[in-house]
């Protein structure tokens, strides 16, 4: 049977859904099987130089991607349904995108931290504040009237407290226990509510609704 749907060319009738690479995505694999979909055992075989996947339903394939290149992916029209995290739409807006469905996959929040119990932000002029999350911070700290610089930084984040970098850090968080690790305390919750989200193109949602919404709703 696999056979038979690997022999199958792509389709511009093809559902191409993007998958996120790493730690969230056999929950977003386990997701998309308890809706009837399976993918083909080349998916979970990292020596395996396959870049699009077969399923069990031969419209509809899979791509594997690091979890920032989804958005983009999706708004060019090489995917049509992703999976990405809400943090990423709140991030760089939610223009030119369907927002499908919202899971309970890799909840968590955002917060600001600190290595002092409670930030006093009268005591500065000007804060400095780490974090991956440019335009959430700006717009956070310019709705309170806080004036902050800000360091991008991509990875280890709770570091930049410890060495000086930074006086707090912006990012998320989900039990709690990095922050504790590095001595740090989470001071100020911005949004409670992330959890990775499902997004579908415009032009996608519009041509494949029908395969889309079965998918996402009942369930193949």
């Amino acid at each position: 049977m696999w056979g038979k749907h690997q022999k199958k060319k792509m389709s511009t009738q093809d559902l191409i859904i993007a998958c996120p690479k790493g730690r969230l995505e056999d929950k977003v694999v386990k997701y998309l099987l308890d809706r009837g979909l399976k993918i083909e055992k080349a998916f979970f075989d990292d020596g395996d130089r396959k870049l699009t996947f077969n399923t069990n339903i031969p419209e509809i394939k899979i791509i594997k991607l690091k979890p920032s290149d989804i958005r983009a992916y999706t708004i060019l029209g090489a995917a049509d349904v992703g999976f990405v995290g809400y943090d990423d739409i709140l991030e760089n807006s939610s223009e030119n995108i369907v927002l499908l469905k919202k899971t309970n996959i890799g909840k968590c929040r955002i917060s600001i931290a600190s290595d002092k119990k409670e930030i006093d932000f009268s005591k500065k002029k000007i804060f400095k504040v780490a974090t991956k999350f440019v335009n959430i911070s700006q717009s956070y700290f310019q709705g309170l009237n806080i004036q902050t610089e800000t360091i991008k930084l991509n990875g280890s984040i709770e570091l930049a407290v410890k060495y000086g970098i930074a006086d707090f850090i912006l990012d998320l968080v989900q039990s709690g226990k990095t922050l504790k690790d590095n001595q740090l305390y989470e001071n100020v919750i911005i949004n409670s509510h992330i959890s990775t989200v499902i997004i579908s193109s415009y032009f996608a949602y519009d041509t494949k609704k029908t395969l889309i919404k079965k998918l996402f709703t009942k369930g193949l």
